[in-house]
């Protein structure tokens, strides 16, 4: 009835791979993507395109010059970091994190290059298996439902062949185009070219060797955020607060090097023992933090920490509340700490 709208065919491409139709799933992200972001996309005054952040033109600068460095178009891309550091310097924002629209000069300077996937790596379908084989499948089925509402953490989970693949794909696809996080961190969805052939056998691998944890879910949502090395200094980068998700199981997995994170202790994830009461509206349970922490206090505060390390993945029940923990990583882009977040299921007390 309409082809062209985009939010279709991204729903759409959710439904084929929960089907088994891998390759026709990424036909529709692929078709999403290019309606909303391709040559002629179907909102040029989407407000990523016209708005901008320091944060934001600070990470393309460095990613640019990540490609530059890694023999990717070379001219190109140092073309391109020369006129964004030129815009950089003139944009006029509060803080780093704080957004503002772009001047018709400032949109000009770049063009069709702003928040455009002008470069995505492939992440292809690999013939072993995404997960580590190493991993101990009794032991950690034993471990989720030890907990109270289901939660463990496992190490060495992808593969060394995926985690490879997996961050060459990250840092180098320019993907990056949600940057309206007031902690400063920029996102990436399975509708904005996060979409590969990889990162959806990551997810089919993951809930095939785990079927007593994942049942019959499939998987719902995956996105990934990369956060800014420079949150040491500046008040204004964090993560994300507490909240919980709408599926059944949460995967949160992390891929940036351990030597980047200063504090071995924290940099990882914050889960609570308290649920999302089921008659919460989304709003609430994902956004109203006053409600949020009432309700963590009422259900005891008792939480767990899990820090961070490179290739290590916290599964647990998406009901749960849960938050990012302080981080304090190292500076350069390389540094920049990235999560992958894959829902599966939908949100109930008995998932």
């Amino acid at each position: 009835m309409k082809p062209d709208l985009a939010e279709a065919h991204g729903n759409l491409g959710i439904a084929l791979n929960a089907m088994g139709s891998r390759e026709n799933a990424l036909q529709h992200f692929q078709k999403n993507l290019q309606l909303e972001r391709g040559a002629k996309p179907i909102n040029p005054q989407h407000k990523s395109f016209t708005n901008i952040s320091k944060a934001k033109i600070d990470h393309d600068i460095e990613q640019f010059e990540y490609l530059v460095a890694s023999g990717y178009n070379i001219k190109k891309f140092s073309e391109l970091a020369a006129v964004y550091r030129i815009v950089s310097s003139e944009i006029d924002c509060a803080s780093d994190t704080d957004i503002v629209p772009l001047s018709h000069k400032h949109r000009g300077l770049l063009g069709d290059t702003y928040n455009r996937p002008i470069h995505i790596l492939e992440a292809s379908l690999l013939e072993e298996p995404a997960v580590g084989k190493s991993l101990n499948v009794n032991k950690i089925t034993d471990d989720y439902f030890s907990h109270e509402f289901g939660l463990t953490y496992i190490d060495d989970f992808l593969s060394p062949k995926t985690l490879a693949s997996l961050r060459d794909f990250l840092l180098g696809s320019t993907i990056w185009f949600d940057f309206f996080h007031t902690g400063g961190y920029m996102g990436t969805y399975l509708k904005d070219g996060l979409a590969s052939p990889l990162i959806l056998q990551i997810a089919e691998d993951l809930r095939l060797k785990f079927p007593k944890i994942f049942k019959h879910h499939k998987l719902t949502q995956l996105w990934a955020y990369k956060y800014d090395s420079r949150a040491r200094d500046k008040n204004s980068f964090t993560g994300i607060n507490a909240h919980a998700d709408f599926a059944a199981v949460n995967v949160n997995f992390w891929i940036t090097p351990k030597s980047a994170n200063l504090d071995p202790s924290s940099g990882g994830l914050v889960v609570y023992n308290s649920e999302a009461p089921i008659d919460w509206a989304f709003e609430a349970y994902n956004n109203n933090q006053e409600k949020i922490r009432e309700e963590i206090i009422k259900s005891g505060g008792n939480k767990n920490i899990i820090p961070y390390n490179e290739n290590r993945a916290v599964i647990f029940n998406s009901n749960l509340f849960h938050e990012t923990d302080n981080i304090d990583f190292k500076d350069g882009y390389e540094n920049r700490r990235i999560n992958v977040t894959m829902l599966f299921g939908k949100r109930s007390h008995k998932s």
